[in-house]
């Protein structure tokens, strides 16, 4: 039995352990179920359609949970090659979008290689899985059985694969960066964090389900940190999925290169969220925030800039340089894109 003094000493220690047990409890039972809901809910925007290329090589390859998805393999229009480029497009999109976004780093000597994510396109559809925005375990999945089908190839590279994602697709190719060392370099678009976004919806809507500011304005993080886990672990058994952790995924790309491009006025986004993530990362990375740009617009917005930004990244830190910025600017065989990199100046890191 311990002495009198000693459980003088341990119970406000323990009344106050329970409270704090009982309150954690009550707040997860209370509010998790709302946070679910609105983490749950589908984005209303239009994703990117664009019609298929004659071109380019099908493929068809596996997941390692036995999902059959469909690829296109675009070789780059040069005589030789700068390198292999993994694109990854976004929640509700399809392999066609890399035409915008990448089809003119072909002419820069790289290959593209584009897939359909499962529930998306022509690649199969997973009953038991019903994708929202949110980055999970599937898409990582996706991501590693399309860059095992790149190393599968006969010509594939041995210096391994550079991965340019779009919005929930940018997330998912950071994930698998952080985990694979054959990834030498990351440009993301619209780019989010679960965590950060979590954290930032239950503070702004927090006052509709306590009914008042003051009720959670002097809570520490470690509560709201507390309810978002709850939250997602109730979410992951409704979704039969996981969600992983991008912030620390991020954190682990290093020394590889990271190139981060947000919409200025991304009302899903918003650049705060965006530098949270962006902040775990250490360098070298890159981030350009375009002006007045709304979440996957900034492509759109500024066509000229976007191509010059995106080429100078991946000549800069492609493993075979043909026409490196440092070396020669002008050598291209595309004048549009040629004249976009004459342009192009070193995105400063924040």
């Amino acid at each position: 039995m311990p002495s009198l003094a000693i459980q003088v000493i341990l119970a406000p220690i323990l009344a106050v352990s329970a409270t704090m047990a009982i309150f954690l409890i009550y707040v997860a039972a209370r509010y998790t179920r709302h946070i679910v809901r609105i983490f749950e809910e589908k984005p209303l925007f239009q994703p990117l359609r664009v019609e298929p290329l004659l071109e380019g090589e099908d493929a068809d390859f596996r997941t390692k949970d036995g999902i059959a998805l469909k690829g296109t393999y675009l070789k780059a229009r040069t005589s030789s090659r700068a390198g292999v480029i993994v694109f990854c497009h976004e929640y509700l999109s399809d392999r066609w979008s890399v035409i915008p976004y990448a089809d003119g780093l072909r002419d820069l000597g790289f290959d593209l290689f584009s897939f359909d994510f499962r529930n998306h396109g022509i690649s199969q559809v997973d009953e038991s899985y019903k994708p929202l925005q949110w980055v999970t375990n599937h898409e990582i999945h996706d991501i590693n059985a399309a860059i095992a089908y790149v190393r599968s190839r006969t010509d594939t590279d041995a210096a391994g694969v550079g991965l340019f994602g779009i919005s929930r697709g940018g997330g998912a190719a950071l994930c698998v960066a952080g985990d694979d060392p054959g990834v030498w370099g990351v440009v993301t678009d619209g780019a989010f964090p679960t965590k950060g976004m979590m954290f930032a919806y239950m503070k702004r809507w927090a006052d509709i389900y306590t009914g008042g500011r003051r009720i959670y304005q002097g809570l520490p993080h470690a509560v709201f940190a507390w309810v978002g886990m709850v939250s997602r672990v109730r979410s992951q058994i409704r979704l039969h999925c996981t969600f992983p952790d991008v912030e620390r995924a991020v954190a682990r790309l290093a020394p590889r290169p990271w190139f981060m491009i947000h919409g200025q006025r991304d009302n899903y986004i918003s650049p705060e969220i965006a530098k949270t993530l962006f902040d775990e990362a250490r360098d070298p990375k890159e981030l350009w925030i375009v002006p007045h740009a709304k979440h996957n617009r900034c492509r759109e917005l500024q066509p000229v800039e976007y191509a010059s930004k995106l080429s100078y990244f991946f000549e800069k830190w492609a493993p075979r340089r043909l026409n490196t910025v440092e070396e020669s600017p002008t050598t291209t065989e595309e004048p549009a894109i040629n004249s976009a990199l004459s342009m192009a100046l070193p995105v400063a890191s924040v």
